[in-house]
């Protein structure tokens, strides 16, 4: 059945590559799903590396069809062992927007967090999270993205007080919520060998504090 929830749908962009969106994007996940909110990652990167990280099992993108009947609940993905679902691709073929749209209405209808990883099309009811580094690369990405996509909140990953670009990136954003996660091992190689590494209490409770932001806007 449907839940009574207000479903929250999220995308979470990246300002560079190697920026850590990806493995916020599964923590992030995982947090909402200890926490009892269904919870489902969409990913739609033709590279499809959280499947090739993790692994996946049926449904794909590749089996849902437009023009069919609604899309119930058993044809969405199960929980993984992670506390989330994980809808992934088995082959590196174009997806449509149209179809994107019907399973991000679908998706939204039976969970409770909806997470999209770098999406590469817009969905009316999605909010943004931009994931950036405080360096001039991701500096200049910020640039360009905050416009195009107005992002609610800022999270900048493997955070360190020796780089001093905060500030500006403060002043692209002023509007967003701003998240510091502080540069560490784990966060840097969060995601090795089919495994989640566990994170340290300190950033849990910053990735937590992200969560309740999701939930709560």
């Amino acid at each position: 059945m449907p839940h009574v929830r207000s479903p929250r749908v999220w995308g979470t962009f990246s300002a560079a590559g190697g920026v850590g969106s990806t493995t916020l994007t599964l923590h992030l996940a995982r947090i909402a799903g200890t926490l009892g909110y269904r919870t489902l990652v969409i990913e739609t990167d033709p590279r499809a590396p959280i499947r090739e990280i993790l692994g996946s099992s049926s449904p794909y993108w590749e089996e849902y069809r437009l023009g069919g009947a609604p899309i119930k609940s058993e044809a969405l993905p199960q929980t993984h062992q992670y506390g989330f679902s994980l809808l992934t691709r088995r082959s590196a073929g174009e997806i449509s927007e149209e179809l994107f749209t019907e399973i991000c209405t679908a998706a939204g209808n039976f969970y409770d967090l909806v997470l999209l990883d770098n999406p590469k099309f817009h969905n009316p009811k999605m909010k943004s999270l931009l994931i950036v580094e405080n360096n001039l690369t991701s500096l200049i990405g910020l640039n360009a993205l905050a416009v195009v996509i107005k992002p609610r909140i800022v999270v900048i990953n493997k955070y360190s007080s020796k780089f001093k670009k905060k500030s500006a990136i403060t002043g692209f954003v002023s509007d967003s919520e701003i998240f510091n996660v502080p540069r560490s091992q784990e966060l840097g190689l969060a995601l090795k060998l089919g495994v989640l590494r566990k994170l340290s209490p300190h950033n849990e409770r910053k990735l937590t504090n992200i969560v309740s932001e999701f939930l709560n806007s």
